[in-house]
Formats: C-alpha cells, structure tokens, sequence
C-alpha cells in the first residue's frame, strides 16, 4: 500500500482515504481501536469476544423471576 498524505482537521478529525478504508475493509458504522506505539498512531477494527453462555442467561432470568415473585408474596 502506498504513502497517502491526509491531515487532521477541527476536532482532531481525521479522514481515511477511500483506497485505505477500501483495503482494510473499513465502512461506515465500523467500530475501530485507536492506540499509540512506538509514537505511531495504529488503527484496528474492534472485534468483541464472544462469550459462550449457553443456558446460563434463560437460569438467570428463572431466577429473576423467582425471586421477584417471593417478594410479591
């Protein structure tokens, strides 16, 4: 990927050119991580791990229930 010179407007605002989003496959909504390393500025796609919960949240929510209707008597 070639050098692409851009700058940073009001607000620190900073616009991806169109080849850059293109190639990395950013879009419009993405959700990115900013961080700093070594002083550069490196942006990455925010992937949020998943979670297996299997039967746990329907347990949670009997509970829930549960306790709520205890305390209704």
């Amino acid at each position: 990927m070639d050098k692409v010179v851009t700058k940073v407007g009001k607000k620190g605002i900073i616009v991806i050119p169109k080849k850059i989003r293109e190639y990395l496959g950013f879009g419009e909504g993405d959700v990115l991580v900013i961080r700093v390393s070594e002083n550069k500025l490196i942006l990455e796609r925010y992937v949020p791990k998943r979670v297996k919960l299997g039967g746990k949240i329907s347990e949670i929510v009997r509970d829930a229930k549960r306790e709520e209707l205890n305390l209704e008597s």
